[in-house]
């Protein structure tokens, strides 16, 4: 349903001004019919479509040995453990010196979380004029069923809870302070080769007429070719996509990346998320074999338990076995062998588990 407002004459108009310099998750391959309720549930619930990924590797297939700066959990850990990085980075996006940062304490609903809108990595932050920015690395375009990529959703969506999250605090609405919602991508969304391309509400009818609401929405392009930004952060978009520091700068951050791997308390988090999102998998894939069979598609399983037992040794399959033992073993605290006795585990798959818990525990 398309609300119209009173404030039509408004628009989004992308300045692109050239002087101013963001959870999906893994489904392990399984049987069609699997696939179509796991994504219908686990992914469309609150956009009403289904969703899929383009570009790098879903963060359940990255050990936390190999992750790097352009991994969205990996960037949310280096800008919140270090403050002076952050700020330089900040900074340099906005083409203007920053002072001094402070990291805001969210209220529950802007922690990172699992649920149906995906995973949050983002940090929020003030800078000493309390202008709030919000910074995040995007690390893959998700696009849906209909064709249409969600990164602008995502922006509005922030912004809707963030000035929320400041309203919950006693504010009035003419008290909220700017917003900078910024988004590292590492794919130029717009494929016009711009560093850095900048949104703020503009009429349609007389393009100098701006709407004061003080949101700003800064995409940064990695892949950036021309457009007026400084050194430093063409050094740090070259650093995101190579892996390679180039400077003072890339140094530090990559010195910043190899603490938090060291870092016990970051690697347990990233194995509890990792352990969220296979959890989430059975339980929304157990709600869509119910929802498919209540509407009556024994044909489409019939065929779906038919191609099963033609690729029952495949790798997916085991994946499935293994996040439902591990999560039996968690909610009804059964040991591995009363859960695989109870999912009447086969000894290939018995198997198959041993192995994972002996590479992976």
């Amino acid at each position: 349903m398309i609300i119209v407002a009173a404030v039509a004459l408004q628009a989004q108009f992308c300045e692109c001004e050239e002087l101013l310099p963001g959870r999906a998750v893994r489904l392990a391959p399984v049987r069609a019919w699997q696939v179509l309720f796991v994504f219908t549930n686990l992914l469309c619930k609150g956009l009403g479509e289904c969703v899929i990924m383009k570009g790098e590797k879903e963060m359940t297939e990255i050990k936390f040995e190999n992750l790097q700066i352009s991994n969205d959990y990996m960037f949310k850990e280096v800008m919140k453990s270090n403050k002076g990085l952050c700020k330089i980075l900040v900074g340099s996006i906005m083409q203007q010196e920053i002072e001094d940062i402070v990291y805001i304490e969210t209220e529950k609903t802007l922690q990172p979380y699992y649920d149906s809108r995906g995973i949050r990595l983002d940090v929020i932050l003030a800078d000493e004029n309390h202008t709030r920015y919000n910074l995040e690395m995007q690390a893959r375009n998700v696009i849906s069923k209909a064709g249409v990529a969600l990164l602008p959703k995502r922006t509005r969506y922030y912004q809707s809870v963030i000035d929320m999250d400041m309203l919950k605090k006693g504010q009035d609405f003419d008290q909220l302070n700017p917003l900078v919602l910024i988004f590292i991508c590492t794919f130029d969304f717009y494929n016009e080769g711009r560093y850095v391309y900048t949104f703020k509400s503009r009429c349609l009818e007389n393009l100098e007429l701006e709407l004061a609401n003080d949101v700003t929405v800064k995409l940064v392009n990695a892949k950036g070719k021309h457009g007026k930004v400084n050194t430093l952060l063409k050094n740090f978009l070259q650093y995101v996509i190579t892996n390679k520091p180039v400077d003072d700068f890339t140094k530090d951050v990559e010195r910043q990346v190899w603490a938090v791997k060291n870092d016990k308390k970051a690697r347990e988090e990233y194995m509890v998320l990792q352990a969220k999102i296979r959890e989430h998998e059975i339980v929304a894939f157990e709600a869509g074999e119910a929802q498919g069979l209540a509407k009556g598609l024994a044909e489409g399983e019939a065929k779906g338990r038919a191609e099963g037992l033609a690729v029952g040794e495949a790798k997916g399959e085991a994946n499935q076995i293994i996040a439902m033992v591990e999560r039996k073993m968690k909610v009804k605290h059964m040991t591995c062998e009363e859960a695989m006795d109870d999912l009447d585990c086969t000894p290939k798959e018995r198997q198959a588990y041993y192995e994972y818990v002996a590479k992976n525990k």
